[in-house]
């Protein structure tokens, strides 16, 4: 499912789900000279799934429709692979927003600016990882009023008044 700033990759790490901003999977047509005949309709055409398994960055499932409206698969654009492919074209970072919180907006450059996600991908091999944990803004206890202490002399006063008064 497409948002609002993002294209439907995402990336599972760690055990959770993140929706990348960058496409990894561009940089392989780049390489290769040329682009498949997606049906792009409303996007690219396809949504790329990828995971990281002990260091090495994993393209692990392709959806999407071809111009024909076939449907795609991984299959078809890597013929030869196995059930997953291995990404050596990659080379830079790949960024990304956990998906069990709301994306932020990409309209707002200062909402997309800080990823919850930072890879750093060398030639398909995970060269360093950056993960931030944003947790909900600790709840502050309001300060509650102590009972001021009396020096002897204010007591003693106050004791005074109070026997004067009763």
């Amino acid at each position: 499912m497409m948002r609002n700033g993002f294209h439907g990759d995402t990336l599972m790490h760690g055990g959770r789900e993140f929706a990348l901003i960058d496409q990894p999977l561009e940089a392989y047509f780049e390489l290769i000279g040329s682009r498949p005949d997606f049906d792009a309709g409303n996007g690219r055409g396809y949504a790329a799934h990828w995971v990281i398994e002990d260091g090495w960055f994993y393209l692990a499932r392709l959806t999407g429709r071809w111009a024909g409206s076939e449907p795609l698969s991984l299959r078809h654009v890597f013929p030869f692979v196995g059930s997953k492919v291995f990404a050596a074209w990659l080379t830079g970072s790949v960024r990304g927003y956990r998906t069990d919180r709301p994306l932020p907006d990409a309209v707002s450059p200062a909402q997309m600016r800080y990823p919850d996600i930072v890879l750093r991908i060398e030639n398909g091999r995970l060269d360093s990882a950056s993960v931030v944990h944003r947790a909900a803004a600790p709840v502050r206890p309001r300060p509650t009023m102590v009972p001021a202490m009396m020096s002897p002399a204010t007591y003693a006063r106050h004791a005074a008044w109070s026997q004067a008064v009763v």
